[in-house]
């Protein structure tokens, strides 16, 4: 699953955190955000399993507060995130935008879109 943790300076955003943890390591690699970073702001997409992880989550760190937020739109916002950090090369810069696939699990630039999506919402 998609891990990210970002922070706004200025009015950009900057990448403090991005991965694709199994969710055997979740547990550990949060607990481990949770004390170098301290995120003040915890989103959780109501994607695909999200049902079951939210209250999961919410027994493994009680003391955070989880918002469920939508993912809509966020799979094409993550495959344009994706390109832009890793751009096509060989014959697949050749593919049109909307043929390319990242060749490796991107949920981490889900997570990312999830955060850009919802950073104007309180």
């Amino acid at each position: 699953m998609g891990v990210a943790l970002a922070e706004r300076v200025g009015s950009e955003w900057q990448v403090l955190y991005r991965a694709v943890v199994a969710l055997e390591q979740l547990q550990a690699t949060l607990q481990r955000l949770f004390v170098d970073y301290a995120p003040d702001r915890l989103l959780v997409g109501m994607g695909t399993g999200a049902r079951s992880l939210l209250p999961q989550l919410r027994a493994w760190f009680p003391h955070a507060v989880w918002e469920a937020v939508t993912e809509r739109d966020t799979t094409l916002r993550a495959r344009e995130l994706y390109f832009q950090h890793c751009p096509p090369r060989g014959w697949r810069r050749l593919l049109p935008k909307g043929m390319r696939i990242p060749p490796e699990p991107y949920d981490d630039f889900a997570a990312l879109a999830i955060i850009l999506q919802h950073a104007e919402v309180p």
